[in-house]
C-alpha cells in the first residue's frame, strides 16, 4: 500500500518529481525530429560510375557488367539491378534488412578496388540513397541572362557549400549552359594535308596533359619536376601543331575554328518564364528530411518565418555579434552577385511540417472534445479539471522516452499518442469514480484517495498492460512493416506507462 499512498503522504515530493518529468519532457520535445512518416531506411547502396562520352552499350559492357560481377559476392545481398545510360552507370544493391550497411559499404568498396577499369572511366562512387527517389528540396538560381555564369555559380559556389552538409547524399545541377571549347574542323582541308579526325584528336589529347618529370637532387635538397602543358586559353589550343607538310608546320587554326561554346543541352529550366539553373538536393537513406532541409536552408541563408525559439536565438546572436557581423554574412545568398537570386522551388520539409501541425491541432481538438464530453456526463468541474490536468502531463512525460528511443514526431507516433490519450481518459475515469464512491461511504479525503485506488488498481493495471501486450510486439516484426509501425507501438507503450504513473 505504501507505493499507492506515497503521493498522498508526500505531495511536495510528488509534485517535484512530476515537475522534473515535465521539464525533461519539454526539452525532449524540442529535440525530437519531425518527419511525415517514420524514418524508413531501405538497405540499399548505389554504385555510380561515370564514363564520359561513352554510349550506353560501352558503359554496360565495360563498366556495369564488370562491377556487377565484382560486387555480386557481397554478403547479405538480396537483389542487384543496374542502369547503363550515356556516360553513366548506376548499380543499385539491395541488402537484407538485418545487414549492417556500414560494413556492407566497406565490403563493396573493397570489391570495387579490385576491378580494372579503362583509363577514361572515373572512380566508382558509393552513395547511400536510391536515385529513383525524389529530391527533398529544389532551388532555382535566376536573375541573369548569362547562363554560363549561372551554371558556374551553381556548381562552384552553391553545390560545393551544400555537399559538405551532414545528411546530404548528392547535389545535382541542371539547366544553364556548361562551357565547352568547340573545335570546328574543316574535313576537306584536313584531308588535303593527309590528316584524319582521329589523328587530330589524338594530338590534342597528347598536348593537353601535365606529367611528372621525376626529381632533381642538389646537395641535400630534392626537387620534384613537373611538365606543365595543359591548355589555359583558346589560343593555346589553336596554336597546337597537328602535322607537318613540306617542312612547314600545320597548326590547328589552319584546319579548324576554335571558339568557346557550350555542351549540348538536354534540360532547360525556367522560373517565371526566364531560363534558370535548378539545384536538386538528395538526402542519405538514414537522414531526417526536415533536419537536412533546415541545415541546407540555413547554410544557404534561406530561412522561413522564425518561431519563438528562433527569434530568441536571433536576438542573442544580434546582441553578441552585431547586425552586420561577419558571422551573419557567411551564408551563400549574401555572397551571390547583385541581381542573382536563389529561391526555393519545392520543399518536402515544409509539407511535412504542415502535415504534422495539422495532426497536432487535430489531437488537441480531440482532447478538448474529450474533456467536454466528460464534463457533460460528470457534471463536476473539479473532476473534469483533474482529468484535464492529467492528460497534458502524461503526454509531456511521454516525450522523454521517445527521445531516448530516438522516435521522431510523425503521423504514426502522434497516432500512438492519441491512442494513449484515450486510454488515459478511461483509467482516470475509473480511478476518479472509485475515489468518489469511497467519499460517499464516509471516508476522509486521504482515506478515500488511498482506498479508491487500491480497489481498482488491479483492473487498471491489467487493462493497461493488456493494451501494451497488443501493441508492443509489433516492435519485433521485421522488414518495412517494423519501420512503419514500430514508432506507433513504442509511443503507445510509453504513453500508457506515463498515464499509468500519472
Amino acid at each position: 500500500m505504501d507505493h499507492f499512498t506515497f503521493s498522498i503522504r508526500r505531495p511536495i515530493t510528488t509534485a517535484m518529481l512530476f515537475l522534473a518529468l515535465i521539464v525533461f519532457g519539454v526539452k525532449s520535445y524540442q529535440e525530437l525530429s519531425l518527419n511525415l512518416l517514420p524514418d524508413i531506411t531501405y538497405p540499399t547502396l548505389t554504385v555510380r560510375t561515370k564514363y564520359p562520352s561513352a554510349a550506353p552499350e560501352e558503359v554496360e559492357r565495360l563498366v556495369s557488367v564488370s562491377l556487377e560481377e565484382a560486387v555480386g559476392a557481397v554478403g547479405g545481398l538480396v537483389k542487384m539491378s543496374s542502369i547503363s545510360s550515356s556516360g553513366l552507370s548506376e548499380i543499385i544493391l539491395e541488402f537484407d534488412w538485418q545487414t549492417d550497411m556500414d560494413m556492407a559499404a566497406l565490403d563493396v568498396r573493397e570489391k570495387l578496388d579490385r576491378v580494372y577499369m579503362p583509363d577514361e572511366v572515373e572512380k566508382p562512387v558509393i552513395l547511400r540513397y536510391n536515385p529513383s527517389l525524389d529530391p527533398i528540396i529544389r532551388f532555382g538560381l535566376h536573375g541573369s541572362d548569362n547562363l554560363f555564369r549561372l551554371r558556374t555559380i551553381g556548381e562552384d559556389v552553391v553545390k560545393k557549400e551544400i555537399e559538405g552538409i551532414a545528411g546530404v547524399a548528392a547535389v545535382k545541377v541542371k539547366g544553364g549552359l556548361e562551357e565547352e571549347i568547340v573545335v570546328r574542323l574543316d574535313e576537306k582541308r584536313a584531308a588535303s594535308v593527309g590528316l584524319s579526325v582521329a589523328e587530330i584528336g589524338s594530338r590534342l589529347r597528347l598536348e593537353n596533359v601535365n606529367l611528372a618529370g621525376g626529381s632533381l637532387r642538389e646537395g641535400r635538397a630534392e626537387y620534384l619536376v613537373r611538365t606543365i602543358n595543359e591548355f589555359r586559353t583558346v589560343a593555346d589550343i589553336a596554336n597546337v601543331v597537328v602535322g607537318e607538310r613540306g617542312g612547314a608546320k600545320i597548326k590547328l587554326s589552319d584546319l579548324a575554328t576554335v571558339e568557346r561554346g557550350h555542351k549540348e543541352r538536354e534540360i532547360i529550366t525556367r522560373i517565371n518564364g526566364r531560363e534558370s539553373v535548378e539545384i536538386e538536393i538528395f538526402k542519405e537513406a538514414d537522414s531526417n528530411t526536415v533536419k537536412v532541409a533546415d541545415a541546407v536552408k540555413e547554410k544557404l541563408g534561406i530561412r522561413g518565418p522564425p518561431g519563438f525559439l528562433e527569434r530568441q536565438r536571433a536576438k542573442r546572436a544580434k546582441a553578441r555579434f552585431g547586425a552586420d557581423s561577419p558571422r551573419r554574412r557567411r551564408d551563400v545568398v549574401s555572397q551571390l552577385p547583385e541581381g542573382i537570386r536563389l529561391d526555393i522551388i519545392a520543399d518536402q520539409s515544409e509539407f511535412i511540417k504542415k502535415a504534422i501541425a495539422e495532426v497536432k491541432s487535430t489531437a488537441m481538438l480531440g482532447g478538448i472534445l474529450a474533456l467536454l464530453v466528460l464534463y457533460f456526463f460528470l457534471r463536476d468541474f473539479r473532476s473534469t479539471a483533474m482529468i484535464g490536468l492529467a492528460i497534458p502531463i502524461s503526454i509531456i512525460a511521454t516525450f522523454l522516452p521517445m527521445f531516448i528511443a530516438d522516435v521522431s514526431l510523425n503521423i504514426m507516433s502522434l497516432g500512438g499518442l492519441a491512442l494513449g490519450l484515450g486510454m488515459l481518459v478511461d483509467n482516470s475515469i475509473v480511478v476518479l469514480e472509485s475515489i468518489h464512491r469511497c467519499r460517499e461511504d464516509g471516508d476522509s479525503l486521504e482515506a478515500a484517495a488511498s482506498r479508491g485506488v487500491m480497489e481498482v488498481r488491479g483492473a487498471v493495471i491489467a487493462s493497461t498492460i493488456t493494451t501494451i501486450a497488443v501493441f508492443f510486439p509489433i516492435v519485433f516484426v521485421q522488414g518495412i512493416a517494423s519501420q512503419i509501425f514500430s514508432d506507433l507501438a513504442l509511443t503507445v507503450t510509453f504513453s500508457l506507462f506515463s498515464s499509468l504513473l500519472v
